[in-house]
């Protein structure tokens, strides 16, 4: 029997990028929950303008990194939000200010803050759990991971959905497990863009049919 050549025969079962950290993973949760708190508590012109400041400041930090390797080292070393890896290109966190502005401005309320909620919730508990699964792995990431994504951000959905602006739906469900394997296919744009933009317009989609 032929063997499969490589890489493909190893893909399955490829070893995590990097280790979870545990406190980087909390601060991905808190900081991403911020976003979606905001929209669900704030009136909508604080939200507005707290969106369009966050892109102004979170550009102007990217651009300073660039010219600034000082303030590049400070950002990447001392602030948990970000990697290492994240070194010479955008970061996560800037990716997220922009699709948090985009879905808001684009979907209603209660699809945005679900779908940012399953970012912020699915995504650390993804990364810790799937860390302690070395085999059961496609696209260099764990099954058991993308199971505990959908875990978290389907009770994530149940929580949010006790606010009387974002009534529980049927679609909850399925738009969860939607975030869960846009996580897990390795497209080539940065999760915190893929994932809540894909999850909001699967979630729109569904909740007209």
């Amino acid at each position: 029997m032929n063997k499969i050549p490589h890489p493909l025969s190893d893909l399955p079962h490829l070893e995590p990028v990097a280790p979870s950290i545990w406190p980087r993973r909390l601060f991905h949760f808190l900081a991403g929950s911020t976003i979606p708190t905001a929209i669900l508590f704030l009136p909508e012109s604080i939200v507005e303008w707290m969106l369009i400041i966050g892109i102004i400041v979170a550009v102007s930090i990217e651009v300073g990194r660039m010219f600034v390797p000082n303030l590049n080292d400070m950002v990447i070393s001392r602030l948990p939000l970000f990697k290492d890896a994240e070194r010479d290109v955008v970061t996560g966190a800037t990716f997220l200010t922009i699709s948090a502005a985009v879905a808001y401005f684009a979907f209603s309320k209660e699809i945005v803050v679900l779908a940012l909620f399953f970012l912020s919730v699915g995504d650390p508990l993804a990364a810790l759990v799937g860390r302690w699964d070395p085999k059961f792995r496609v696209f260099g990431k764990s099954l058991i991971g993308t199971a505990a994504f959908a875990t978290g951000a389907i009770a994530a959905g149940l929580i949010v959905s006790t606010h009387p602006d974002i009534p529980w739906a049927w679609w909850i469900v399925p738009g969860a497990m939607i975030a869960a394997t846009v996580e897990l296919i390795p497209f080539p744009f940065d999760d915190n863009i893929t994932i809540p933009l894909a999850t909001a317009g699967a979630m729109t989609l569904l909740a007209m049919a």
